[in-house]
């Protein structure tokens, strides 16, 4: 009986491994195994604005959520994959993109750069990557393609960086 009930677990334990895997054949195609890398063991990732948008460096190493950042970036169900062009995101960027009278619409921004180094291991040179929320569009900064982010995603990417950008630092004695 215990040696039964062991070979269930395993066989549970490695289809559950294999279940929760985050599939990369299409996005290692897409970004090139040194960008793969990037996204999974970055050590340090910043965002910095790009088009019109005006907000100062956002240090995102330590924020919550990066993680569900990486897997959006990495997982291959994420992009609709008809729709690469060998263009670049930058492409698309206006001046006046933001330049909305919407209050709201300032709070988003339309169009940013994440930069991924890994200073202490040396593993990967850095890495940029553009992101245009305003038409959920993603690819590296050297301008050769991009790829729309699928419509579930997108309005996720829209929130974090609004989020991460309007973050506002508070000591503790300052709270309300």
């Amino acid at each position: 009986m215990g040696v039964a009930v062991l070979v269930v677990a395993s066989i549970t334990a490695g289809l559950s491994i294999y279940a929760r895997k985050t599939p990369l054949v299409e996005t290692t195609k897409f970004w090139g195994p040194e960008t793969i890398t990037a996204l999974q063991l970055g050590e340090r990732i910043q965002l910095f604005p790009r088009g019109g948008d005006d907000f100062p460096r956002v240090e995102l190493t330590t924020t919550p959520g990066l993680g569900h950042l990486r897997r959006a970036l990495l997982d291959e169900r994420n992009f609709d994959w008809d729709s690469v062009e060998s263009e670049s995101v930058a492409s698309l960027w206006t001046a006046d993109q933001n330049a909305s009278d919407d209050a709201e619409a300032k709070e988003v921004p339309s169009s940013v750069q994440l930069r991924l180094t890994d200073p202490t291991a040396h593993r990967f040179d850095t890495v940029e990557i553009d992101i245009d929320l305003a038409g959920g569009w993603v690819g590296p900064s050297d301008g050769s393609q991009r790829v729309r982010i699928n419509d579930y995603v997108q309005p996720k990417l829209r929130n974090y960086f609004k989020t991460v950008v309007n973050f506002k630092q508070r000591r503790y004695d300052d709270r309300d």
